[in-house]
């Protein structure tokens, strides 16, 4: 799933630690910079910014990616 792929790469790389599906974006010290980072990065790779709110309201990266996934579909239609 390429796009659950970058979403990871994305987390990865802004909270500089390795990221496994039931990582929880807070206990990895994510903070509102870091969530503005990661939806800043996610569209330029995919054209569609996800609202923080999903990332304060999804904070597990499994339950996130698939709710970016989501958007992302939802825009392609």
């Amino acid at each position: 799933m390429p796009v659950k792929d970058a979403v990871r790469t994305v987390w990865q790389d802004v909270l500089a630690k390795p990221v496994a599906d039931d990582s929880d974006f807070f206990a990895l010290g994510g903070d509102s910079m870091a969530a503005l980072s990661i939806s800043a990065r996610l569209e330029e790779s995919f054209r569609v910014r996800p609202k923080l709110r999903v990332l304060f309201d999804q904070p597990r990266f499994d339950d996130y990616a698939l709710a970016y996934i989501r958007l992302v579909e939802e825009a392609a239609k």
